[in-house]
């Protein structure tokens, strides 16, 4: 049976050979086949994931077998024929492609849908066009629970029995069910279809040999009001109460060259890796920002050699965050960045397989073997670490402001205990996000504690004061390592951290200022 990695490998091979064949098979309006031999003999794929993403419009790719997840997403116009099954988020974040399936759809199936056509004959998993706000979704046969999770637009169309909870939390959109429906959820109404209606989605499957009766239902939701409650447990403190001391060294002079610059490593060692001046990954949400005539003028030349975390218009020395909603712009940025984010916690979980084929997906449709990060919650570092390491990710970035309330000082014997024990011997670094502004101090004590680098925003959203935060934290990281008697950012260890009060102490086991040892219940089993 082959491993995860046999499957990943073959998936990248498959595309990389088709992806490239595209323009030409536009051009001659020819069908690339996946799963037959070129005499036309069948060898029927068996689980590869992430298969052919972003195809334009005007191509046509037909493929024979068992696929796995994350077949055909990101489609922009193009046609995907799968004869026989398909895993998972088959045609996710679709945005004009038409995909079809003759066999079983896994679960969130047309998921994010911008726009386009999905069409299963032989039913569909949980989550069917979860998210979509655009487009057609049309299945034959028994469909799982959460028909159209989320949906916020569009048409889902079924031809069979569906689970529990169909349109569960549906701001827009229809659903129409032909079979049994069971009770709709609150806020949903269920009532019979239109004549008129019915006239225009029969007009529209006419094509696919398929008529609605009058005895079909739609799904929509009501006029009752919605509440949301949003949880807001943030940080119960920062990093201020933990203070730095030197070890042996002596402080350096005035100008005593230091360095302070940190690597993002690319994904082998002759990818390119990303450049960090200092170890900081500022976030922001739109790089358009960085993109200012005053970027030629010579006074900005903090920022246009520090990389930062963005959420849409990245600049090409840039890190775009993917998220639930700027993995809509991914086949547009991806090949102009020079790496990307996965913010774990605003997708849908996913389990390795599935993850793979995301992974593969991203992968091809960047340009260069450029790294690729994750983030997620503190409260999940050691799944997410060991999550990093199987899929040999390049940075795991932990973030503190996860809602668990959780305190700074006691993340860092979390991250270090789960770094020692999931990243050991890989070349995965690790990083944390913090929910304030760091200064000099918290970049500093985040090393010490073992982290390569943080991410957080800048005090403000303005090219002129941007610039001055970072000149002013390359100045103070260089002057406080001058103070230690270090040179260099990475001699930087965890026995220069003192806890300066009795809590600190007891929560990040590090030694207590004055006491010079950690509590004694550190050292309890």
């Amino acid at each position: 049976m082959a491993g995860a990695q046999d499957v990943v490998e073959r998936s990248m091979s498959i595309n990389a050979k088709f992806l490239p064949r595209l323009k030409a098979a536009v051009e001659q309006n020819a069908l690339l086949r996946i799963g037959w031999t070129g005499s036309g003999e069948e060898v029927p794929k068996n689980g590869e994931v992430g298969l052919c993403p972003g195809i334009p419009e005007g191509a046509r790719i037909k493929a024979l077998g068992k696929l796995g997840s994350w077949t055909s997403p990101f489609g922009a116009g193009g046609k995907f024929n799968v004869e026989g099954e398909v895993g998972s988020f088959f045609g996710a974040y679709n945005s004009g492609s038409t995909v079809t399936s003759t066999g079983f759809i896994g679960r969130c199936g047309g998921f994010m849908m911008q726009e386009g056509t999905l069409i299963g004959s032989d039913g569909a998993d949980t989550d069917l066009g979860m998210f979509m706000s655009d487009g057609t979704v049309f299945v034959q046969g028994q469909v799982g629970a959460r028909l159209g999770n989320g949906m916020n637009g569009g048409l889902i169309i079924i031809q069979g029995d569906v689970e529990e909870d169909a349109g569960i939390g549906m701001k827009g959109g229809r659903i129409v069910i032909e079979g049994r429906c069971p009770t709709p959820p609150h806020g949903i109404r269920l009532r019979p279809i239109k004549a008129k209606e019915l006239k225009d989605i029969n007009a529209l499957l006419s094509e696919h040999d398929a008529v609605l009766s009058d005895d079909a239902l739609c799904l929509e939701p009501s006029d009752e009001v919605g509440f949301e409650v949003q949880s807001n447990h943030v940080s119960s403190g920062d990093l201020s109460t933990i203070g730095l001391v030197p070890m042996d060294e002596h402080p350096l002079i005035e100008n005593h060259p230091v360095d302070t610059v940190a690597f993002i490593p690319g994904t082998d060692d002759e990818s390119p890796a990303i450049l960090l001046p200092i170890p900081i990954l500022p976030r922001i949400p739109d790089g358009t920002l960085l993109r200012t005539e005053d970027n030629n003028s010579g006074r900005l030349t903090r920022i246009q050699s520090q990389p930062f975390l963005v959420h849409l218009n990245p600049r090409p020395i840039d890190i775009v965050l993917l998220n639930l909603q700027t993995l809509c712009d991914l086949k547009t940025t991806a090949p102009s960045v020079a790496g990307v984010c996965l913010d774990v916690d605003s997708l849908p979980s996913m389990n390795p397989e599935e993850f793979d084929g995301l992974l593969v997906a991203i992968r091809t449709l960047m340009t260069s073997q450029s790294p690729i990060m994750s983030i997620q919650g503190i409260s999940r570092i050691q799944s997410h670490h060991q999550s990093s390491a199987y899929h040999e990710v390049q940075a795991a970035i932990s973030r503190i402001e996860d809602g668990s309330g959780t305190p700074e000082a006691s993340t860092l014997p979390i991250m270090g205990r789960s770094k020692k024990k999931e990243l050991d011997k890989t070349s995965v670094i690790t990083a944390l996000e913090f929910g304030f502004t760091s200064d000099a101090h918290d970049i500093i004590v985040a090393r010490c504690a073992g982290a390569d680098f943080v991410v957080t925003e800048p005090p403000m959203l303005e090219i002129e004061d941007i610039e001055y935060w970072l000149q002013g934290l390359t100045i103070d990281l260089q002057n406080t390592l001058r103070n230690l008697g270090l040179d260099s950012i990475d001699i930087l260890q965890r026995s220069h951290l003192r806890a300066l009060d009795h809590d600190t102490a007891s929560v990040s086991g590090l030694r207590m200022s004055g006491y010079e040892r950690p509590l004694p219940h550190w050292f309890a089993r």
